[in-house]
């Protein structure tokens, strides 16, 4: 782990980025408090971003939410019934 401040002028992108690249997270801080973390991306790092730029995807969860938001909801004691219901049927 390493914190470079964002006034430190010895330290290049390049660098940063090169750590990171060797598995080192670093930590950008500005007035002594962490404000950015460089790590790679892995595979789920780039799904994320994908999915996210995804308009069609992200209309999707919005009107997902809009729904779960609206209708009819269940405790969870009743969703406990049904599926320990379902369970012991078998």
């Amino acid at each position: 782990m390493k914190s470079i401040s964002f006034d430190s002028k010895s330290v290049t992108v390049e660098q940063l980025l090169e750590e990171a690249a060797r598995g080192e997270v670093v930590f950008l801080t500005a007035d002594g408090e962490t404000r950015f973390a460089i790590v790679p991306a892995d595979d789920g790092d780039r799904e994320v971003a994908a999915l996210r730029s995804n308009a069609e995807f992200m209309a999707y969860l919005t009107d997902a939410e809009a729904r779960a938001r609206t209708r009819p909801r269940k405790t969870i004691e009743e969703i406990r019934a049904v599926f320990d219901t379902a369970a012991t049927e078998k």
